[in-house]
This record gives C-alpha cells, sequence and structure tokens, in this order.
C-alpha cells in the first residue's frame, strides 16, 4: 500500500493562487543553507511577491565556502566573498535590495555539528533581522531534503518560528529532493499538503538569478575536479514553470466569522472581481449548464456575495432565496438583480440560523472551505433535509491553496461525497474538474 506522495502526485498539487499571491503569501522571510538555494527552490516565487509589492528578506544561513575545498585560487575565505557577491546580484535580479540580503556566516557543509547554543544564537539573529517587519510568512528547504545543511535551516526555521507570537505561514521547499531523494526522504501521504505555483512569466528572471551564482556552475573555479557543479541533469527540476511547496497538513483552523468577511468588503465590493473577471464569468456559465436544463420551482443560494450568479440562476428558478453573511455585499448583489423579481435576499449565517423550508435547487459555491469540518458537515445535513426529491444541489469551489481557510475545495467536495454515500440517495448528475475549480451536481432520488 502506498504511504508517500510522488512527484507525480505532486506535480497536479493545488496552485497557489498568483493573482492574490501578496494576501496569501504576504511579506516573506526566506531561509537558505548556500547561496543558489534561494533562486533554485524559490525564486519564482521571491519574484512574484517583490513585483506584487510585497517586502522580502533573505538570510543566508552560510556563505557557501565549503563547495571547493580543494581549490587554491579560491580559498574558504575568498570563496565566501565571491559567492556572497554572487547572491547578491542574484537576490537584485529577483527585485531584492542588498539591505535586505543578509549572511549568517554558519559552517558550511557543517551545520549538523552545531551544538544548542549555536542554533539558538542563529534564531536570535533571525529574529534580529526579522523584528518589526509585519512578516507573513517563511520560507525553509524541506525538512528531510537530502543535504545535511539543509535539514538543518529547517530546524532551524521551525525554531524560529515557534518564538514568535504570531502565526507564520510555512512553506519548505525542495532542492535535492528532486535528483537525490530517496523513498524516505519523500513525505508520507498525512504528513503534509503540497502546493505549487505557475511561475511562467518568471522563468526567464528566475534562470537569470541561477545565472548569477557563476561558481557553482563551473565558470569560475578551474582548479577543483572535485568541486560542486550544478550540472544541466542538476538544475532540471528547476526550469519548468511551476515550483512545488510543502506546507502543514491539519491547522485546525476554525470557521471564518462575519468579522472576516467585514474586512474583506470593507477594502472592496467586489473583493473577488466576479464582475469583471474572465474565469468567474465563465466558470458561472459552466455551472448553470451544469445544472441541467429543467426549470426549478424553489432555489437556494448559500453566499450569493455581490449577485453575479444569483442574476443566472434567477432565470432558472421560479423564486430564489439567496443569502451571504456580510450586509455590504447582499446590497450589491441587490443592486446587481435590480431587474429581477423573483430574489429574495437575506443577510444570514447560515452555520447558526439554516432557513426553514424546502428547495428543488441549493447552490454552494466557494463557501464550504471557509467551515471547519464539523460545521460543513452539520450544513450538508441541513441541505440534505431541505431539498426535495429529485432536487438538485450544486456544489462548486476553487481548489487552489488559500492558506487561511480552514478547508481546501477538494477537502469540501471529498467531505460532501462521504456525507452522500452514507445516505444513499443521491447521484452524480455531474462533475468536472480542471486545474482551477471542481464542480459537482448530485440529485436526490428519494
Amino acid at each position: 500500500m502506498k504511504d508517500r506522495i510522488s512527484f507525480s502526485d505532486v506535480k497536479n498539487a493545488p496552485l497557489i493562487n498568483k493573482n492574490r499571491i501578496a494576501e496569501d503569501i504576504g511579506n516573506s522571510i526566506v531561509l537558505a543553507p548556500h547561496p543558489d538555494d534561494e533562486s533554485l527552490g524559490c525564486g519564482g516565487l521571491i519574484a512574484m511577491l517583490r513585483a506584487s509589492g510585497k517586502n522580502v528578506i533573505i538570510i543566508f544561513i552560510t556563505s557557501g565556502s565549503a563547495s571547493h575545498l580543494h581549490s587554491t585560487t579560491h580559498p574558504p575565505h575568498k570563496l565566501s566573498a565571491l559567492r556572497e557577491s554572487e547572491a547578491k546580484a542574484a537576490c537584485l535580479v529577483l527585485g531584492v535590495q542588498p539591505e535586505n540580503v543578509f549572511f549568517l556566516k554558519a559552517q558550511d557543509g557543517g551545520l549538523q555539528n552545531l551544538d544548542f547554543t549555536e542554533i539558538d544564537e542563529l534564531v536570535e539573529n533571525i529574529a534580529a533581522i526579522s523584528s518589526n517587519r509585519n512578516m507573513q510568512s517563511i520560507l525553509f528547504p524541506w525538512r528531510r531534503d537530502p543535504h545535511q545543511d539543509h535539514i538543518v535551516t529547517n530546524t532551524i526555521g521551525k525554531q524560529f518560528v515557534k518564538t514568535r507570537n504570531d502565526k507564520l505561514i510555512k512553506l519548505e521547499y525542495p532542492i535535492w529532493l528532486w535528483k537525490n531523494g530517496l523513498i524516505e526522504d519523500w513525505p508520507l501521504l498525512e504528513e503534509v499538503k503540497y502546493v505549487r505555483l505557475n511561475i511562467k512569466d518568471y522563468v526567464s528572471v528566475k534562470k537569470e538569478a541561477i545565472e548569477k551564482h557563476k561558481s557553482q556552475l563551473g565558470h569560475i573555479i578551474k582548479d577543483d575536479s572535485t568541486g560542486f557543479v550544478l550540472t544541466e541533469n542538476l538544475l532540471k527540476p528547476f526550469e519548468g514553470n511551476y515550483e512545488y511547496y510543502f506546507t502543514e497538513k491539519d491547522r485546525q483552523l476554525n470557521s471564518l466569522d462575519k468579522s472576516y468577511f467585514e474586512h474583506i468588503y470593507n477594502n472592496s465590493s467586489d473583493p473577488w472581481n466576479f464582475k469583471n473577471s474572465t474565469y468567474e464569468n465563465e466558470k458561472y456559465k459552466t455551472s448553470i449548464l451544469a445544472i441541467g436544463e429543467k426549470k426549478f420551482k424553489k432555489g437556494f443560494e448559500i453566499g450569493c456575495s455581490i449577485g453575479v450568479q444569483t442574476k443566472l440562476l434567477a432565470e432558472r428558478c421560479d423564486t430564489l432565496l439567496a443569502v451571504d453573511i456580510n450586509e455590504r455585499a447582499v446590497k450589491e448583489a441587490k443592486l446587481t438583480c435590480k431587474d429581477k423579481d423573483n430574489i429574495k435576499f437575506k443577510v444570514l449565517d447560515i452555520s447558526k440560523d439554516f432557513p426553514q423550508g424546502k428547495y428543488d435547487l441549493i447552490t454552494l459555491c466557494e463557501v464550504g472551505y471557509y467551515l471547519d469540518k464539523n460545521t460543513l458537515v452539520t450544513i450538508f445535513q441541513d441541505i440534505h433535509n431541505a431539498l426535495l426529491k429529485n432536487g438538485r444541489l450544486l456544489v462548486v469551489h476553487w481548489i487552489g491553496f488559500v492558506p487561511e481557510y480552514p478547508l481546501s475545495g477538494d477537502d469540501v467536495h471529498n467531505s460532501l461525497k462521504k456525507f452522500l454515500s452514507g445516505k444513499n440517495k443521491y447521484v452524480k448528475v455531474s462533475n468536472q474538474k480542471n486545474e482551477l475549480y471542481r464542480l459537482d451536481v448530485w440529485e436526490k432520488i428519494v
């Protein structure tokens, strides 16, 4: 029985929402064991964060002085200076200014020999560097990346996170796992979540940053045949359109409450660009087609937001109840649907006050991942009780990675499938899944 994930799993991982990377990842601390790990492991993400206006600080645990131990032209002190210079040049390509690049100068190739006091000192240095910078995330190497310096850097990063009062999003980036990893180095199935980032627009920037590390590409040091070289084969995993990260599996987040959405809508009347997004509008059209051609007598839309999908649903229902937890969203929805007289709008938290009544169409679209598992199952039961025989349930969710959501879109759909299979009263009418979202339509047959 398979107990670990593999690259075939990771290559289809949920996407980090590149359009909301500033909000979802935020200001970031990058811990790199050596100069070049920052460009190889997360160069695309760094460049995207900087392009979105977020602050990134890059902290190198070592200066890479041990990559060519037998060179006479580049002894350790000279090699350290060279690699620091290369790192600054690479970081500048990625958008990080020299004043945000730091070197802790620990022993390259010897981090596993550090005692507790020395590790604590490194953690304190990271804390001092990042103090008062409003950091939201931290990146460091995968916990079992097959290099001792990478493993210890992971330990240092996690120890630093424990010292903070706030919660940092932790993303672990693999480097040598791709080429040198053994089976036991890969994550256990239930150990982490794996996500990917489309860096297509930044591939050339990442490549340019990697090329700044000339000493590691064999372009400078010629008198050490045993020295490390980033060969074409070793570089292969870092040349594609995606970067891959591992993050915590279960963070036990509670349902997002009314205050969360008040903050979102206070900043914008259309925070997800529902009205003008080509992606959103194509998804709405697909959703309406998926529920079938029949007319519904009484529909119930959970989470109407500003009413763009509501307007389309109203054309398929004699009457439609549309609810949302946020008052401003409902006001906007009324304006969006002002030419429809068959819609009743209501400000409602369905986790606390599920409406009475029976419906032959219920929609749960882009709502489930805001809820914790227990609350979600309770709502599934409420929906089951409210749905009439031969009624249909439309469920659609973004399946990308959003750190602050208690669940993923896949979690929601998988939980619903499990719940409905226990009822033995439903058939699946439609199911679609692409890179960005998942859509299911269920019909209640008993």
